[in-house]
């Protein structure tokens, strides 16, 4: 949703005297870039987080805790394979989910002190407690903060379902799994999508007996089909089985140990925990938005023009609280951008034509751009280049050999419209398709472009050979 905003009123900026007052509503990394970027630009800035600790979603309770687990589990699996590497380990490999736990807390606690330090730093003044809006301040307990700009980043949380005792203390929600005490030796994951999957990926290695049950006929919806095909073939390797186009009907028993649950179709799962994973929702109501001329939709998003300002022309938003992609790095870009506009710094709409997607999942799966689905919707002729991890040295080195890259380009004007990889590294090398789109590089180019070998990052290069047809080993 987008809105037409006012020109805002003209803010003296006085870099030295901090003349202009930025405030900003909460403290993930959306709301701690858009307090750090305005004071590097001369502001006083406020930032308000009703937690006690800054860092939001993405760094107590998804990105940095999930990966930190992810990681555990890759270790896991790669130890597990060690006599294929010439390495014998001597005696029974044990899971310590206790330690798994404690180190996610490290990383955690690393990420949250290079938060609140930067903001010390930066001089950013950090207010704890709930805020709401009221005119041109916001009120925090009995403190009333007088504002010339605000920049909201709320975010979101996890969504229950309005049948399910949510409470239940096993029923669990994105955050709760990541304050388990023992490791459920089964586990329902309802809803497919790149939270569900991830959860299962890193349960399944730990021996936990994963279902995943998705409403839609598939699972990581707006994923191109033929790696999401390939995928879910590896995961039921792992021992993951995967119940599409069901839904929970109800909950039949909240037991002690476990529920029952039961789906559309009759079917009865007894299971020692279950996962709700049906998406998040802003927690932008009842904090005065709309009283102060912010528009919010029925979703809870607020709406924004593409300068990321509201109706209220003083005030900003930016991040998940906004709708669209829910990324932390894209959250980010928009709070420095939503922070560069409100003061008046070489003011610019947001450009998301290239933002990075990850999945964290084993084989983790990387996108950008359009994919074959999305570009053959907006008209194109598309033209396919494909390499497969199979073909790749490295990853054969490394014993990862599951994976593929897809590269979409345009058949009439050869430019790149985006990618699909998965596979080993493919979070990392996905980047390479990014910059390669953002300077509005061809498929001939980036095929001719000579990559380091052995790496993984050669196949991006195979795929655009490939989809030249000059590749040697492949066309």
């Amino acid at each position: 949703m987008t809105v037409t905003a006012a020109t805002p009123p003209a803010v003296e900026r006085d870099p030295g005297a901090g003349s202009t007052h930025v405030v900003v509503i909460g403290g993930g990394v959306g709301g701690g870039v858009a307090a750090l970027r305005s004071a590097q630009l001369g502001a006083r800035v406020t930032l308000i987080e009703r937690q006690p600790v800054l860092g939001g979603t993405c760094v107590n309770w998804g990105c940095i805790p999930t990966k930190a687990l992810l990681a555990s589990a890759d270790l896991l699996r790669r130890v597990r394979r060690a006599s294929e590497f010439g390495i014998d380990v001597d005696g029974e490999v044990r899971v310590n989910f206790a330690r798994m736990m404690e180190r996610k807390e490290e990383a955690v606690a690393a990420m949250r002190s290079g938060l609140t330090n930067a903001c010390k730093r930066r001089q950013v003044r950090v207010v704890q407690g709930p805020a709401s809006v009221a005119g041109d301040a916001v009120l925090v307990g009995d403190e009333r903060i007088a504002y010339d700009r605000l920049i909201v980043c709320v975010g979101t949380e996890p969504s229950g379902l309005p049948f399910v005792d949510m409470e239940h203390p096993r029923v669990l929600t994105s955050n709760d799994v990541l304050r388990l005490e023992h490791l459920p030796t089964s586990l329902l994951v309802i809803g497919g999508g790149v939270i569900g999957c991830e959860f299962a990926s890193f349960f399944a290695p730990l021996g936990t007996a994963i279902t995943v049950v998705e409403v839609l006929p598939q699972i990581l919806a707006g994923v191109e089909p033929r790696v999401v095909t390939q995928f879910r073939r590896l995961q039921e390797k792992e021992g993951i089985t995967f119940l599409c186009g069901r839904r929970l009907a109800r909950v039949a028993a909240y037991r002690e140990d476990g529920v029952t649950a039961e789906l559309d179709d009759g079917t009865s799962l007894d299971v020692a925990a279950m996962l709700i994973s049906v998406g998040r929702v802003p927690q932008t109501r009842g904090i005065g938005l709309e009283a102060a001329g912010v528009e919010v939709d029925g979703s809870g998003h607020i709406a924004v023009d593409g300068m990321l300002r509201t109706a209220n022309p003083r005030i900003y938003a930016a991040g998940d609280c906004i709708g669209g992609l829910q990324l932390a790095h894209l959250a980010t870009k928009e709070a420095e951008r939503a922070a560069e506009n409100a003061l008046g710094h070489h003011p610019r709409e947001i450009d998301r034509t290239v933002v990075p997607s990850c999945i964290y999942t084993h084989p983790n799966i990387a996108m950008v751009g359009l994919n074959t689905e999305t570009a053959q919707a907006a008209g194109y002729r598309v033209r396919i280049g494909q390499a497969r991890y199979l073909g790749n040295g490295k990853a054969w080195g490394e014993g990862e050999t599951e994976g593929l890259v897809q590269l979409f380009s345009d058949e009439d004007s050869n430019l790149i419209l985006g990618a699909t990889i998965m596979g080993e590294h493919s979070v990392e090398i996905i980047h390479e398709v990014a910059v390669a789109m953002s300077d509005g590089l061809c498929e001939a180019e980036l095929a001719d472009v000579i990559h380091a070998h052995p790496t993984v990052s050669e196949l991006v290069m195979d795929a655009a050979q490939m989809g030249e047809k000059v590749a040697p080993y492949l066309s």
